[in-house]
């Protein structure tokens, strides 16, 4: 198993795949170019695990955004951590994890923090077991509208942090 940041060309492979997957969701087509774009202006750094050269999950570090509470002075935010199905239950996301931090702590990160919706027992069980569990605060966030006939979908956002 092999963990790193991606490249352009992975980027672009992993976002058509889930658009693919997703063909009724214009959502992930607006992800991907935000992703895509702020992975090459620094913004966001996108980690990958490959397993024989095929992706089998990600991460990403955002390093800059709006939300000062969850961003810059020392802070980056987990986004968009997600693993295949056919890999899932093998710790994976603990080794992605624990890669992005110490890619956090070599560019002077001090403070991780995440985001999960209140209905998602089992990701906040596994980042409280990470160490997040400094609550920081409630957002709300508005997804990309799926189509050209609907409203983006707003949800509720609970916020941790950690030291590191």
């Amino acid at each position: 198993m092999e963990i790193r940041l991606s490249t352009e060309s992975e980027l672009i492979s992993w976002w058509d795949n889930a658009i693919k997957r997703h063909t009724d969701d214009n959502a992930y087509v607006v992800w991907k170019e935000c992703f895509i774009r702020e992975n090459l202006n620094g913004k966001r750094k996108t980690f990958f695990a490959f397993d024989n050269g095929i992706i089998t999950g990600q991460c990403t570090l955002l390093l800059d955004s709006d939300d000062k509470v969850m961003t810059g002075d020392g802070k980056a935010e987990l986004i968009k951590l997600e693993i295949i199905p056919a890999y899932r239950n093998m710790r994976l996301a603990t080794k992605i994890y624990n890669e992005v931090k110490k890619y956090a702590k070599s560019i002077g990160i001090k403070t991780l923090t995440i985001g999960v919706e209140p209905g998602e027992i089992k990701n906040m069980q596994i980042y409280f077991h990470w160490g997040f569990d400094t609550f920081l605060q409630i957002i709300t966030e508005t997804y990309p509208a799926k189509n050209q006939f609907e409203k983006g979908e707003t949800i509720t956002v609970l916020c941790y942090c950690q030291n590191i």
